[in-house]
């Protein structure tokens, strides 16, 4: 063979080495680029799931959506493992239970937890699918877990503080709030909760600190101002309390707390149009919720529009019947409208939903008196005195019954045993100094 012959084959040998090693220096460069990619989307993810609670105060405030996208992505580069599958499920179930899926959330945690196995993160996820669904003790077993795991994890002792204000232990969630609070100086959301503890503590002046507070540091949210608006309203300062709302209504046009709460103020400063307005829109909001249309039959109660009232609240019962109050309202608005039997009925249903409501009592006896059955009205009337003593309407009806039927020593011992409870009643006075007469 001759000698250019060999040198030619040498060449071909040589270059095509060359070009194996070019290649597979291409593909070692792709495989550490893309598993470089994969290793940024994670930590991505993970940090938005991991966000501290000036970021994410609650699980509802969690980029999820954003984490999902970012493993998907990370996935489809090759990164597939336990930790991303498991990693994956959490954040599908967090994206869940932001949108009130519960069910499919609780499938999400189960896959979360058969890949990464029992961590704090994930028992906070389930003390928070509990409380959910009202379930408060298996809520608080699961942050019991997820604090024996990590006894400073700070969105369990948030959630921990939230469950104490769900179970009326308001001095426990002002006692963990104040801890938060003392980390985390700068969270409204924070400030916010801890002001709700505060006033259910009675601490009103408290509560509108830390309320005032909240709305400073958070310059977007409307939770503080609907929280401060039914602070205010309750101390009867209602013009402060419309401008609250005003304020949580235009940082959140569609919340029907907020639009119901401007209803409400806007009721007590005689904007009667716009109160109206404002119940009717809340009630389309919140399609479940019975409160919007209890307060636009109030309103129309209070107008003198009392049939439409009747029908409003029979609407709102339609939505929630288990609220004893909405049947008494119910009860009374029939009463006005003198359709006893009816009213009977309301008050019925109210007394079987809570039999100590001494009001329902009042307006049941009222209603049996019209309906000429005395007996039966004597004994709710008495009974509806002797749970609310201070009450004196009972007294009042009693008194009246007598002057319809009793002699005037019954007469006279049944108002002067309303001026006893109501000693500056004129009504009491007057009927006393006639039958003194």
């Amino acid at each position: 063979m001759s000698t250019p012959n060999r040198a030619r084959r040498r060449r071909v040998a040589l270059l095509a080495t060359v070009t194996s090693l070019v290649t597979m220096g291409i593909a070692i460069g792709y495989t550490s680029w893309r598993d470089a990619q994969a290793a940024a989307m994670l930590a991505q993810a993970r940090a938005r799931l991991n966000a501290d609670l000036l970021e994410a105060p609650g699980l509802d405030r969690i980029q999820a959506s954003t984490a999902t996208s970012l493993i998907e992505r990370a996935e489809a580069l090759g990164a597939v493992n336990d930790e991303v599958r498991g990693l994956e499920h959490y954040a599908r179930g967090l994206e869940d239970l932001q949108r009130g899926d519960l069910l499919l959330a609780e499938g999400e945690l189960g896959g979360a937890m058969q890949f990464l196995g029992e961590t704090a993160d994930l028992h906070v996820f389930a003390a928070a699918l509990s409380r959910g669904r009202l379930l408060l003790d298996d809520a608080q077993t699961e942050l019991d877990a997820a604090l024996a795991l990590d006894p400073h994890h700070a969105r369990a002792l948030l959630l921990a503080a939230d469950l104490a204000l769900d179970r009326g232990e308001s001095e426990t969630a002002r006692d963990r709030l104040a801890a938060l609070v003392a980390d985390y100086p700068s969270s409204g959301p924070l400030h916010n909760r801890y002001g709700l503890a505060l006033d259910a503590c009675g601490d009103r002046d408290g509560a509108e600190v830390e309320l005032r507070r909240a709305t400073e540091l958070d310059q977007v949210g409307h939770d503080a101002w609907i929280n401060l608006g039914r602070l205010l309203r309750a101390r009867g300062d209602h013009e402060h309390a419309l401008a609250a709302f005003e304020t949580a209504v235009a940082r959140a046009p569609s919340d029907p707390d907020a639009i119901l709460g401007r209803g409400l103020e806007r009721a007590a400063n005689g904007i009667v149009e716009g109160a109206e307005q404002d119940f009717r829109r809340a009630a389309e909001l919140a399609p479940n919720d019975a409160e919007p249309l209890l307060a636009l039959g109030d309103l129309q109660r209070d107008l003198g529009y009392v049939a439409e009232a009747v029908d409003t609240y029979r609407d709102a019962i339609d939505r929630e019947d288990a609220d004893a109050a909405s049947w008494l309202k119910l009860g009374n608005a029939l009463t006005l409208l003198e359709d006893y039997a009816q009213a009977e009925r309301a008050f019925r249903a109210a007394l079987r939903r809570a039999e100590t409501l001494a009001a329902a009592h009042n307006g049941l006896g009222a209603a049996l008196m019209h309906l000429d059955r005395e007996a039966e009205a004597r004994d709710e009337l008495e009974r509806a005195a002797q749970i609310d003593p201070s009450d004196p309407n009972p007294l009042m009806n009693l008194a009246l019954m007598a002057d319809a039927d009793g002699t005037a020593d019954a007469r006279r011992a049944a108002w002067e045993r309303v001026l006893r409870a109501w000693p500056e009643s004129p009504i009491a006075a007057r009927r006393l100094a006639r039958i003194r007469s």
